[in-house]
């Protein structure tokens, strides 16, 4: 007998809580959504779609989903589609609801012009043969900090505050400095009552403290929000997670970093999915008071529509380079010229001149935000060169170095 098809269905009001169980059943979460959990999906409902997968009116599986404007090199933006809270549940995996959440996802993306998926990865195999491709890592640092001085004093005003305080002011400097950063995920005003403990189904009881950082003329350049670890004693110091830090200055960046790492009794600073460009190290007199914890890879990217991609982003070098791109699902797959003038600009059009360059879409996707260069995956046998040079040429055209520093977003 022939399996029924997976079906594909919106979320209403009142399908909310049975959405959040199936849900946590897939992520093997042995708590049962709270009412102030149920009541922020709800909330979140006003800005993302929530979506069922069932087949024969018997809930498989869960995702959600919201349009994204996303950060680019060149301080543009690309449409997308961010997808997140995938779940299928077992006793039903390996029976085709992935792929089917995944291509409603795409369906999506047609239907409202988006040009790229975007997603973090509970597990790395699972996404590739969808065509996505690791475009940032994230890494978790740990700072003694005994062993934390840095080499020049900065002019930067600190103000302590709490979460409510840290709402007012830090959703504009994200925004400023995020466009900066390609793949720094906007945050709606729901992500940052989110972010700030402000949500319903926040810990109430858990102490939020923050830091706000302004330059001589009283502007906001930076914000940290931060955790305590554990309990200290008096024969024990403890240990402060950093929660969320932005700066849009070295100096900033600096300051901030200083105050964390004197509050008392603190022996070790931890900050968790921090992008691997941060510049720590580089201010102390003894870098070796950093150290990584972890490192992964954390957002994945999809090339779903291949011009617009590469024409809402800058480039850094000049030249012309042939790609053909393969995708199996036919979405990006193709035959490319691309062009970079001085100003940066980009511009793509179908051809049928010979290929420079050719890649899986996988490999466009981990390439697109300017953090992995193309020489690496072309080292690891993920890119074919057809033209002398053309591998560096495109990598120098697609590299780019970020602005400022925020941390990697979860949704």
């Amino acid at each position: 007998m022939t399996a029924s098809a997976i079906n594909l269905s919106p979320v209403g009001p009142d399908e909310v809580e049975q959405w959040a169980e199936v849900a946590r059943l897939g992520f093997l979460d042995a708590r049962r959504a709270s009412s102030e959990r149920i009541q922020a999906l709800h909330l979140m409902m006003t800005e993302q779609r929530l979506w069922t997968a069932s087949r024969d009116g018997v809930a498989h599986g869960t995702y959600r989903s919201w349009d994204v404007d996303l950060p680019v090199p060149g301080r543009g933006t690309v449409p997308g589609l961010a997808i997140t809270s995938v779940t299928v549940l077992p006793g039903y995996r390996r029976r085709g609801v992935a792929s089917a959440i995944i291509g409603s996802a795409f369906a999506e993306c047609r239907e409202r012009g988006l040009a790229l998926a975007y997603l973090i990865p509970s597990q790395a195999p699972i996404y590739g043969r969808f065509g996505f491709g690791a475009a940032l890592e994230t890494v978790d640092l740990v700072v003694d900090t005994a062993r934390v001085h840095f080499a020049r004093p900065v002019d930067i005003v600190l103000e302590p505050t709490n979460d409510a305080g840290l709402r007012a002011v830090a959703p504009d400097l994200y925004a400023s400095v995020a466009a900066g950063m390609p793949g720094a995920l906007p945050r709606t005003g729901q992500w940052w009552d989110w972010i700030c403990g402000l949500y319903p189904d926040a810990d109430k009881e858990q102490l939020r403290p923050a830091v706000i950082a302004r330059d001589s003329a009283g502007s906001v350049v930076g914000t940290a929000s931060y955790r305590p670890i554990g309990e200290w004693t008096l024969d024990e110091p403890a240990g402060i997670s950093v929660h969320d830090l932005t700066a849009s200055t070295p100096a900033a960046y600096q300051a901030l970093w200083q105050f964390l790492a004197d509050l008392e009794p603190v022996d070790r600073v931890i900050a968790e999915n921090r992008p691997v460009h941060e510049p720590l190290t580089w201010m102390l007199t003894d870098r070796r008071a950093v150290s990584e914890s972890h490192r992964t890879d954390f957002d994945w990217v999809r090339i779903l529509d291949v011009p617009t991609c590469l024409t809402a982003r800058a480039a850094q070098g000049v030249g012309r380079v042939v790609l053909e791109v393969v995708d199996p699902d036919g979405f990006a797959a193709g035959r490319w010229q691309m062009d970079a003038d001085e100003d940066g600009r980009v511009s793509v059009a179908a051809t049928g001149r010979s290929a420079d360059v050719t890649m899986p879409v996988q490999t466009l996707g981990s390439i697109y935000l300017g953090a992995n260069p193309l020489t690496r995956l072309q080292s690891a046998g993920l890119v074919d060169e057809h033209r002398a040079g053309a591998v560096r040429l495109l990598d120098r055209m697609l590299s780019w170095a970020p602005e400022g520093t925020v941390g990697h977003t979860w949704f």
